[in-house]
């Protein structure tokens, strides 16, 4: 059957249909409700987001399905944790907007005073479920999980990633500057020198660098490689 593989990748700001709501509406009502509400704004999450790293990610996932067992999970700011395949209406909502990220948090009632930025957005986080529906789908004891986040979503899903389990081998595509929010991952350089090398941007880095990792891969035996020798997914994520 093959190795159980976890892909984990942020949602984008591009969309296949113009926001239909925002992070008020959101988080104060229910999403079954919103989606009988937009019919006509509504599509899966594998196709509501249109980034290019969102391109790039789901490329890889087409390719590693070949011969392993892929799960996408898409981080959500707006909705949480979503399975690629779940229906969302499209909307406006995001981790990397502090101020919205403390309008949240004061909406929910947190004490924002006394909170940092990060703080805030790992306590949104909780309040969408996030750490906690990730604890319970890394349970379901992958082989090999790929996170593929930015910063700011690296620390809402960061209580999660310190609890990978220990049969799990996970990586964490990164800056330098997020590599202290990977927790139990390996990790995967997401810099400057990958940058230059792949000649990509920075927004399309992490997923350009899993689509090039998932290009290396050719068969199930080379999966096994990754999984046991980790190192190995670092030079597989860069062109030789």
């Amino acid at each position: 059957m093959g190795l159980d593989v976890l892909v984990i990748s942020p949602c984008s700001g591009t969309k296949r249909f113009d926001a239909v709501i925002g992070p008020e509406e959101i988080d104060s009502r229910e999403q079954a409700e919103l989606l009988r509400e937009y019919p006509d704004a509504v599509t899966s999450a594998a196709e509501m987001y249109t980034g290019r790293e969102h391109e790039h990610i789901e490329s890889a996932v087409q390719q590693l399905s070949e011969f392993a067992n892929v799960d996408w999970c898409i981080i959500s700011a707006g909705f949480g944790v979503l399975p690629a395949r779940t229906d969302i209406p499209s909307y406006e909502c995001t981790f990397n907007e502090i101020k919205q990220v403390r309008e949240r948090a004061e909406r929910f009632g947190l004490d924002i005073e006394k909170m940092t930025n990060n703080e805030l957005v790992a306590a949104v986080s909780r309040e969408k479920n996030v750490p906690q529906d990730l604890r319970q789908i890394f349970a379901e004891g992958y082989d090999l999980i790929f996170v593929a986040l930015g910063t700011k979503y690296l620390i809402a899903a960061q209580e999660a990633l310190t609890s990978i389990p220990e049969e799990t081998t996970a990586f964490a595509f990164a800056s330098k500057g997020s590599k202290e929010f990977i927790g139990d991952c390996y990790w995967i350089p997401a810099t400057e020198a990958e940058r230059s090398h792949l000649g990509t941007t920075w927004l399309e880095l992490r997923g350009r660098e899993l689509l090039t990792l998932a290009g290396n891969i050719e068969d199930q035996h080379d999966l096994e490689q990754v999984r046991e020798c980790p190192k190995s997914a670092r030079e597989r994520s860069i062109p030789s």
